[in-house]
């Protein structure tokens, strides 16, 4: 697509939402649009897409839509319509699948409860069943056969995986069978509750590899710093950082690893337990099994505080209550690690180095968490965009750390504890295969080229603004994108922000230029910004920022306006009316902490730090 913006600076709410509504203006105009575009996203006039939901975030407002047939929705048949602050749509999605389908009887025959036992049998799972789904869709085989099937999801606890069976609802034929939880690396894998006691906040202390062993000493792999079947020694000891945990729960005289964000738990085997203690102070070593468990708590914990609080881009499970289950111990000791759509958890194996001793490797599964989060749907394997973006996580929390020199090997290496050496090879992010005549049809290994591009832009415009526009340009696509799809996704991100958070048509020109280098091909673009009297109205500034006692609100005031004050995590803490002659807010109530200051019924937002 060949669109043109023009953009506004303004500042946008900096908390997102995923919700269910009614109909609204843009869901007419989205809909309408699917409807006269339908060459170029790939659908046909007489396709029938039903509203999912809406997000709305920094770059402006994605729309997503389901197509369905009969009322049975098609599998990866959604699509996404992204719509910027000025209510514009600057970007959608490709429906891949539209073209290729046939009209087909859409009432099952074969029953869902055959159908589970059918797929449990087809995926040889054994062992207690800990998540489960069975719903009907319509599915195109790779034969290009039109197909009502039983979609069924399992998990099990001795049976590691998020197993997917498609069967046939009219035969019962199994058509497929494929493990879809996204793992860090190929591998040969060896195939009534009870009351809860009062919980309390409490802070205390861990151990940790930040982000690995090697990086923090600085050396290469050998000699004290091997895995040596997960022995200690003095030289890993004093690898080991300090940390903080500043979120962590005491109930009924135990303290266990469970913030706001994420729970340590145990639903893959080996059980080894979850690590509960009389003391808040989680000071392991890497022998101690209770050292993979807190290792990568607080790796998950403060990353996902970082996207929430720092950023104030919404992104958590939707399950259990928001909080990010993972079990340190898991896949049966196999030596990978995966996140498991369905239940939205993640799993750390063992052997050789154990996976969650590394923080790339808990950040790349994580990765795939975000990607899970911000589109509601299982993140993309197309092309590697998935495994690129895991990469990219991971890799751009470890350099921000600043351990090793651009000119050093392990600069652009990934997993460098649990990789590049004797147990696999690990991954680079200055890969030189360009896109797409470098696609080698592995995702693992065709991931590397988004990851590198991503990385080149980081080294230019900065970390926040390069993970800001990722989140936001992933948020765009659905489960057919590819890297191409992306990277437009992700520019178009940066242009809708132009004025805010940063961003320049500078920056836009930089992630163009990276982007190009890289392979990938960009539409045309137009960035403008309006004269600085062209927006006044729709500016608004704080000060003193930080500020202790009073907080002043600086905007051009035509009438009385009622000042918010939300937490990030978008709970609205107070509300005060303000005008020309009465602009100070009192916050000394407040704790201490970022916050989020908006002029109701507008889009003026800006953050301000409470000392």
């Amino acid at each position: 697509m060949n669109l043109k913006i023009t953009l506004i600076t303004g500042f946008a709410l900096t908390f997102s939402t995923i919700y269910q509504a009614q109909t609204t203006e843009l869901q007419v105009k989205a809909k309408d649009w699917i409807s006269k575009n339908s060459n170029k996203i790939g659908t046909t006039s007489n396709d029938h897409f039903d509203f999912r939901s809406s997000r709305k975030s920094q770059s402006g407002e994605t729309l997503r839509f389901q197509q369905t047939i009969n009322g049975v929705p098609v599998y990866e048949g959604d699509i996404a319509i992204h719509f910027n602050k000025q209510g514009d749509i600057t970007y959608a999605t490709e429906v891949s699948v539209s073209k290729k389908l046939k009209q087909i009887d859409t009432t099952p025959s074969y029953s869902k409860e055959n159908a589970f036992e059918k797929a449990k049998a087809a995926a040889h799972i054994t062992g207690e069943i800990t998540h489960q789904e069975n719903d009907l869709y319509v599915f195109l085989t790779n034969e290009g056969e039109t197909k009502l099937v039983h979609r069924v999801i399992i998990n099990s606890y001795e049976t590691p995986g998020d197993w997917e069976v498609m069967v046939d609802a009219h035969s019962g034929e199994v058509i497929r069978v494929q493990d879809i939880a996204n793992y860090h690396h190929d591998d040969n894998r060896k195939k009534k509750p009870k009351q809860k006691p009062a919980e309390m906040k409490a802070a205390g202390t861990a151990y940790i590899f930040d982000p690995d062993p090697l990086s923090r000493a600085h050396v290469s792999y050998g000699g004290d710093y091997v895995d040596n079947n997960d022995a200690t020694n003095a030289s890993l000891d004093a690898a080991r950082s300090l940390v903080a945990l500043p979120d962590i729960t005491f109930s009924n005289g135990v303290y266990s690893l469970k913030s706001k964000y994420v729970q340590v738990a145990d639903f893959e085997s080996p059980s080894t337990g979850l690590f509960t203690q009389a003391s808040p102070d989680f000071l392991f070593n890497r022998n101690d099994q209770g050292f993979e468990a807190v290792n990568a708590f607080y790796h998950l914990d403060r990353s996902m505080a970082y996207i929430n609080e720092t950023l104030g881009i919404n992104c958590k499970s939707t399950l259990n209550n928001g909080i990010l289950l993972f079990d340190p111990h898991g896949l049966s000791g196999d030596d990978n690690s995966h996140f498991i759509p369905s239940s939205q958890r993640l799993a750390f194996g063992e052997g050789c180095v154990d996976d969650a001793e590394d923080a790339d490797v808990v950040l790349h599964e994580f990765g795939h968490a975000i990607h899970y989060w911000i589109t509601g749907l299982k993140s993309s394997s197309s092309q590697g965009l998935g495994e690129g973006s895991g990469d990219y996580w991971a890799m751009s929390y470890s350099r921000s750390l600043n351990q090793w020199a651009s000119n050093e090997p392990q600069y652009n290496w990934m997993f460098s504890w649990d990789g590049h050496n004797e147990c696999w090879n690990g991954r680079i992010t200055n890969y030189t295969k360009k896109y797409p005549s470098g696609l080698t049809g592995t995702i693992h290994t065709d991931g590397q080229i988004w990851a590198t591009a991503l990385m080149r832009i980081y080294n230019r415009i900065g970390k926040e603004k390069t993970d800001r526009i990722f989140l936001e340009g992933l948020s765009m696509t659905n489960s057919s994108s590819n890297q191409q799809t992306a990277a437009i996704a992700v520019r178009q991100a940066a242009i809708d922000m132009v004025g805010t958070y940063g961003f320049t048509c500078g920056d836009v020109a930089t992630i163009t230029e990276e982007f190009v280098t890289s392979g990938y091909t960009l539409p045309a673009y137009q960035c403008t910004i309006l004269a600085v009297s062209d927006v006044s109205k729709n500016s608004v500034s704080v000060y003193p920022n930080p500020v202790t006692e009073k907080l002043t609100v600086s905007m051009e005031f035509k009438k009385a306006e009622i000042a918010e004050i939300y937490s990030l995590d978008g709970r609205k803490i107070s509300e005060q009316s303000i005008n020309d002659n009465n602009n100070v807010i009192n916050v000394s109530g407040l704790n201490k902490g970022v916050y989020l200051l908006k002029i109701k019924g507008t889009d003026m937002v800006q953050k301000f730090i409470k000392n």
